[in-house]
């Protein structure tokens, strides 16, 4: 009888599926389980002040150094992640995965798609946002898309709702699911889902097409890869967004999907 209970005790609990945990991203008020993109040592900008990760230095877009992004020591491949940010006026970031760190590359973007962080202000007063012409003229030309817009995928898929954002200087949330298993994403803001997008497949390769990402040769700065393997890693890090101002990441948890 003893025998039979054990073994009905290990086909209910000893057989079951491993389930991923909630996993702080923020450890020991530090930079701890983090590093910036190709750092020699030298790049600068993010810090760690009572629990909240803070990026405050003139970004690689505005100065002209090479990219500060921040990335995850670990790599990641699906999951599902939280976090809380702000902005401050007139500023942008953003949130990027299966990012690339190898010596080819000079961009974490170059291989990582990104879910846009933007003050949405700067839709209404374009002059107002920070990151000089080349910042000016992403707004410009998606006055209509949105293809820029808080909760885009960048360049890729606009948002669904426009109107669930605290303004600059307040938090918001995002919680961003990645499922390359399912090849499904999602982007939830606030507790309301406002982007659901394909990963890969016909869908992807027409958005894609239709891109930036497409038109390579006009993007020299970016050297000889430019953006031929943008989105082709299904494992890769995660990163949070070299760019210009002050931006604050909070309550960073991550959970691995199986």
């Amino acid at each position: 009888m003893k025998k039979i209970t054990y073994l009905c005790f290990l086909l209910i609990f000893g057989c079951s599926p491993k389930t991923s945990e909630w996993n702080n991203l923020i450890l020991n008020n530090s930079l701890e389980g983090w590093h910036i993109f190709q750092d020699d040592g030298s790049k600068k900008g993010w810090y760690v002040e009572n629990d909240i990760l803070i990026f405050d230095a003139v970004s690689g877009l505005e100065s002209g150094f090479e990219d500060a992004s921040l990335l995850s020591n670990k790599k990641y491949t699906s999951f599902e992640i939280k976090f809380d940010w702000k902005i401050e006026k007139g500023g942008n970031s953003g949130f990027m995965w299966g990012v690339s760190e190898a010596p080819v590359y000079k961009f974490p973007y170059q291989t990582g798609p990104e879910i846009q962080i933007i003050d949405i202000a700067t839709y209404n007063a374009p002059e107002e946002v920070l990151g000089g012409e080349i910042e000016l003229n992403n707004i410009l030309t998606d006055l209509d898309a949105k293809k820029h817009y808080l909760g885009a995928v960048y360049d890729m898929y606009s948002p669904n709702e426009i109107d669930l954002y605290n303004p600059a200087g307040q938090w918001n949330s995002y919680h961003i699911k990645i499922d390359q298993k399912n090849n499904n994403g999602w982007v939830m803001l606030n507790g309301i889902i406002i982007n659901n997008f394909k990963l890969r497949g016909p869908e992807w390769d027409a958005l894609l097409l239709n891109s930036k990402f497409s038109k390579s040769e006009d993007y020299d700065y970016l050297g000889d890869k430019r953006w031929y393997d943008f989105a082709i890693y299904p494992e890769g890090y995660i990163s949070l967004q070299d760019h210009p101002g002050k931006a604050y990441f909070k309550k960073i948890r991550i959970k691995e999907l199986k």
